[in-house]
């Protein structure tokens, strides 16, 4: 991107000026899920209260963050796993806020040596090329290892269809714990898939954000990964997760990445800088998941 999401404020950073005019709530009504799934039971009953987030990026955990701090606020011990990070001027991570472990997977940044001649990385490629283009095996043996050892119940990740977006890097680290999953290298775990509802993903990725790449004259990689996938877009939700009650902590999370690391998160949670915890969080008070059943991937 630099990494995930934050490659498009590095390549549109030019460009990217925010709004002067005063936003109000009723400005963010449209991007609200209208949908209601299942409120989820597991977390809330599970014994083993270990959860792992595994993501490409570290700022591609934002719209789980408020499930994470309920776990959290309820006796959970989480580690995020990942594969860069964004520091801020003073070197301090935003995971501090959040995690009781955190690390990238690899010392070394270049995770994706066979990356092709595309100008635009984030931009979606087929299936086929992701494994070969990524330090698979090692990265794989890495997880192995650090999933064994922690034990949780739960792994968090993105979705392994579109990876919210396209980004291919999203989409390898997602169906890279899925395969290790179904192949049994791993002990059975539910994995709960970041997701928006089809109606957040209208609103805010099919047409907030593509009204702001056309203007600037650049691809949009959701709509080019639903065409090459032949996909409707990211999986449906199975569950949803009322976090409200841990909003304050989640924006505080969300303010505590860099400044342009906000400005490419205002693209895909729109207008959070604009407004205060209690306001933002009374509507977008549910973040939503597919789980990944081990006993259904078995079968």
């Amino acid at each position: 991107m630099k990494s995930g999401i934050t490659l498009l404020v590095c390549l549109l950073h030019p460009l990217l000026v925010l709004s002067k005019e005063k936003v109000k709530l009723s400005d963010l009504e449209k991007f609200a899920p209208t949908e209601i799934y299942p409120e989820d039971v597991f977390l809330d009953t599970t014994t083993n209260k270990r959860a792992m987030v595994i993501v490409a990026h570290d700022d591609d955990d934002c719209a789980m963050s408020g499930t994470l701090f309920r776990l959290k606020q309820k006796g959970w011990i989480i580690m995020q796993i990942c594969l860069q990070q964004h520091p801020s001027k003073n070197g301090k991570l935003p995971a501090r806020f959040l995690y009781h472990h955190y690390r990238k997977i690899l010392s070394n940044t270049n995770y994706r040596p066979g990356k092709d001649t595309t100008t635009l990385s984030y931009m979606p490629i087929p299936y086929e090329m992701i494994d070969r283009q990524y330090l698979t095996q090692v990265i794989g043996d890495t997880l192995i290892s650090i999933i064994n050892n922690f034990k949780p119940s739960v792994l968090f990740s993105l979705d392994d269809v579109k990876g919210g977006y396209g980004h291919p890097d999203h989409i390898f680290m997602s169906r890279l714990v899925k395969s290790l999953l179904q192949s049994g290298k791993i002990p059975p775990v539910k994995i709960y898939q970041s997701v928006f509802t089809p109606h957040m993903e209208k609103e805010i990725v099919n047409t907030w954000l593509k009204a702001r790449l056309d203007k600037w004259g650049f691809p949009h990689p959701g709509l080019e990964a639903d065409k090459l996938y032949e996909i409707t877009g990211m999986p449906e939700p199975t569950v949803q997760v009322d976090m409200e009650a841990n909003g304050s902590e989640k924006m505080r999370y969300l303010n505590a990445y860099p400044k342009d690391v906000r400005r490419t998160l205002s693209k895909f949670i729109p207008y959070f800088t604009e407004f205060k915890a209690k306001e933002y969080f009374r509507l977008f008070n549910r973040e939503f998941f597919r789980i990944v059943d081990p006993v259904k991937v078995h079968r």
